[in-house]
């Protein structure tokens, strides 16, 4: 009898687990292997986690996705950052509907604190150690080049190939704020990657082709020689400003003394940034393919910020902008690399005021 009763508790366990689960309602698990579960078959919307590492620094990196109805070898990627939250999914969401709209499949990687710790480990690409942040040269010291988060992204971009089988060569990138910190030192510092266009939209810190200047701020002690900036100058790059993005004092702003040296807001920064690396290409004697746009109404939001990034990407719309080739340089910045007054003010502040990237 107690065999039978065990017979009979396992059976109606059995057909209750049966009873909850309605034909063709499978869920589809984010952890899958992409062997039981073939790319038609997704969701439009998902993620899955690639390995991104190397032995020395293992990183799984979670790929947050939204795909059009087909994807074929040929199928476009746009890779859109996160903000300085780490909020990959929320990016993602962002442009989640332009996947089937335009045929592209949208892929905002997911850079995590844990394996990138604060802006250093992401806005600067973990090129350096965070002791680097200084004028002083006995301090800091070069991350080897497969350990920096610019390496680890180029390798998930190839994990993304195979998983949906694609032949893409190159992809594009947008980024907004922290994010596009991480574009424009993507480009600067690893020319390597295989970027389509790149655009950096309201960034809050730029590095300068300046060498007396540590990282996050110049190119002191990080390996990149003034020639190396002609593969830089190669890609085509967007500096994207929102005319409403002049707060002097918003929240997310550095107030180091450094950082205002580049301009009063993100709006003159930016166009500080763009004018700067021109006149480094001019003295090159390169290719600069570098361009400035602007965003009428818009201020310091992500969101609003991918509307247009969308246009420029995908439709190729751009507004009439507002600054031209014939723009003066703000006199705070000049890019002569020669020994300047504004130098010692650009060392920055010893109180020990910490700056948010």
């Amino acid at each position: 009898m107690k065999l039978i009763a065990i017979f009979l508790v396992g059976l109606m366990s059995v057909l209750s687990g049966c009873a909850s689960v309605q034909p063709g309602s499978a869920a589809y698990s984010e952890e899958s292997e992409y062997e039981l579960f073939q790319p038609e078959t997704f969701e439009s919307y998902g993620s899955f986690v690639v390995s991104a590492g190397t032995d020395a620094k293992p990183v799984d990196m979670r790929l947050w996705y939204s795909r059009p109805d087909q994807i074929t070898p040929d199928t476009r990627v746009i890779m859109v950052m996160h903000g300085g939250r780490r909020d990959a999914d929320k990016y993602r969401d962002y442009w989640g509907a332009y996947a089937k709209q335009y045929g592209v499949l949208i892929v905002a990687p997911e850079i995590t604190d844990e394996d990138f710790p604060t802006g250093w480990g992401y806005q600067t690409g973990n090129w350096v150690t965070p002791d680097s942040d200084s004028t002083d040269e006995t301090k800091g010291e070069r991350v080897p080049v497969e350990q920096t988060s610019f390496a680890a992204f180029e390798r998930a971009f190839d994990e993304l190939k195979n998983h949906f089988n694609l032949d893409a060569e190159t992809y594009d990138i947008w980024g907004h704020g922290s994010g596009a910190q991480f574009v424009t030192r993507m480009i600067m510092l690893y020319p390597q990657a295989r970027i389509g266009t790149g655009i950096a939209a309201n960034s809050g810190t730029y590095t300068f082709p300046d060498w007396t200047l540590p990282l996050r701020y110049g190119l002191k002690n990080t390996g990149v020689e003034p020639e190396d900036l002609k593969a830089s100058y190669k890609h085509h790059l967007v500096i994207m400003l929102g005319t409403d993005d002049d707060d002097t004092s918003h929240r997310l702003l550095s107030q180091l003394e450094i950082a205002r040296a580049q301009g009063a807001h993100r709006l003159e920064k930016g166009k500080n940034f763009y004018r700067v690396n021109r006149e480094q290409a001019e003295k090159l004697n390169t290719e600069y393919n570098w361009e400035l746009q602007t965003v009428y109404g818009i201020g310091h939001s992500g969101r609003k910020m991918s509307e247009a990034g969308a246009e420029y990407l995908l439709e190729g719309k751009a507004e009439e902008p507002l600054f031209t080739d014939d723009m003066q340089l703000n006199e705070s910045y000049r890019s002569d690399g020669d020994s300047r007054e504004e130098n010692e003010l650009l060392k920055g502040s010893d109180d020990g005021e910490e700056s948010p990237f």
